[in-house]
């Protein structure tokens, strides 16, 4: 089973007088970790357009970057050929709405992206954990974000290990 933690940043969230700094954070565990900006309400390499770059639409970013991972890893294989994998979140949002039924009163457009994307990702199932807690898994998710958000440079976003014995 692959396990995947998402995060999505969106600084300067509730100030209308500064604009919103928007990044998404994706780490396989044991893999891969992935950290992307937000431009113009646009994922900078997936050129998802968010409509808005908040919270919300982060996170919902963040699923849709995980989930063109697992179909980056897998190139031309049928459904029944990937692995299990268990996406970890801190959005119960984001997560309800792409893998549960609730359903979207805002962000119609780029739920109905994800939710097709998750269409094409058999074998994939969510699950909510609490954000900023012990779980050192999802607060680097939360730093890749971030660092998505603040545009560091790729040579600059620590690996996970580092990361680790850098803050702990």
């Amino acid at each position: 089973m692959l396990t995947i933690y998402v995060d999505g940043s969106a600084i300067n969230n509730e100030n209308p007088n500064i604009p919103t700094l928007g990044g998404v954070g994706v780490l396989v565990v044991g893999l891969t970790a992935h950290h992307e900006t937000v431009e113009n309400h646009v994922l900078a390499k997936s050129g998802l357009e968010l409509g808005k770059t908040t919270n919300n639409t982060t996170e919902l970013a963040a699923i849709y970057v995980a989930l063109e991972v697992i179909g980056n890893m897998f190139p031309g294989l049928e459904g029944e050929d990937i692995p299990p994998v268990k996406i970890y979140g801190d959005s119960q949002y984001a997560g309800n709405l792409v893998f549960g039924n609730w359903k979207p009163k805002e962000n119609k457009e780029l739920v109905a992206k994800v939710k097709q994307l998750a269409s094409k990702v058999p074998n994939v199932t969510w699950e909510y954990v609490k954000a900023h807690a012990d779980n050192q898994y999802n607060n680097y998710a939360d730093y890749l974000a971030r660092s998505g958000a603040y545009k560091t440079p790729e040579n600059e976003v620590l690996p996970f290990n580092e990361w680790l014995l850098s803050n702990h």
